[in-house]
Order: structure tokens, then sequence, then C-alpha cells
């Protein structure tokens, strides 16, 4: 089968490296045919990710007023030992089983205990671990910000 081949820009450093590898690994044929097979290969892995990663934003848990996307973990602090949930899909699953944000501080602790004052949460691809506590509140004011913005645009129209 016969190519049109083309420059492809890349650095001279990454064009030895990638020769270099060829050879220490006896990867025989030709360098262009192996560039072809990585960025094919790459594209459909892209495309395939990005898909992925849009229907998985549908996924998640909602607590009240605050949506923890797939992905996110809850850390519950009890005499000094963390216990993590995880939202899984559309449920938080702690010990194999879906629980409700109540139910996984009390399962810990074996008592009463409220989930917003206890919970540390964690979203995905993110370090920080952020007081449920913040993000109910974080999320109330977005609501009475809202609520305010409509009424005031009400207002005007009439």
């Amino acid at each position: 089968m016969s190519h049109f081949l083309f420059s492809l820009p890349a650095s001279f450093e990454t064009y030895q490296a990638f020769g270099n590898f060829m050879y220490e690994h006896h990867i025989n044929g030709e360098m262009y045919e192996l560039v072809d097979h990585i960025i094919n290969e790459w594209m459909a892995d892209f495309v395939s990710k990005k898909a992925e990663g849009a229907a998985s934003t549908l996924d998640g848990y909602q607590w009240k007023d605050v949506f923890l996307p797939a992905g996110t973990t809850l850390r519950n602090v009890y005499k000094r030992k963390s216990y993590l949930a995880h939202v899984e899909g559309r449920d938080l699953r702690y010990e194999g089983r879906s629980v409700s944000p109540a139910q996984f501080v009390n399962a810990v602790g074996g008592s009463f205990r409220n989930a917003w004052r206890t919970l540390w949460v964690r979203y995905p691809n993110d370090s920080d671990w952020i007081p449920a506590l913040t993000l109910r509140k974080k999320a109330e004011n977005l609501r009475a910000n809202k609520s305010q913005q409509e009424k005031i645009r009400a207002s005007k129209s009439t």
C-alpha cells in the first residue's frame, strides 16, 4: 500500500528517542507505520474517554442541595480513624452496600451524628477535602442568590 508521507512536527530529541526505542526493543517496520498506529490509537482513546466522561457526569448522588458526582469520596473520622464511602453511579457505597450519608456516619459511629457536621468530601480529580457543611452552605447561598435574582427579574417585568 502506498502512503503519502509528510513531516510531522516533533522535537529532535523525541525523534531520536523514538528511533532508539524502536532499535533497543527490536521493533521492526517503518517508523511512520508505528507513528500512524500510535496516533490513531491515541485519537480513538481520546474520543472514547470524552464520551465516557460526558456520560458519567450524569451519574452521582444528590444529597439535599449538594450534588456529589460519581467518583466522589466521603470521609468519616471516628476515634481518630478514617472511614471512606464512595459515590458509584448514582449510589453512595460503604462496605459494599448502598447507604445515605446519615447511614454511613451512624454505621461507623454507632449512634446518631449529624452527617453534615461529620463528613468531609473529596471530588474526583481533586486532592482537597472539603467539610460537607461548607458545601451545604455554599449550595444554600447559591439557591438564595438565584431566588433573589428571580424576584428582581419579576419586579422589572411588571
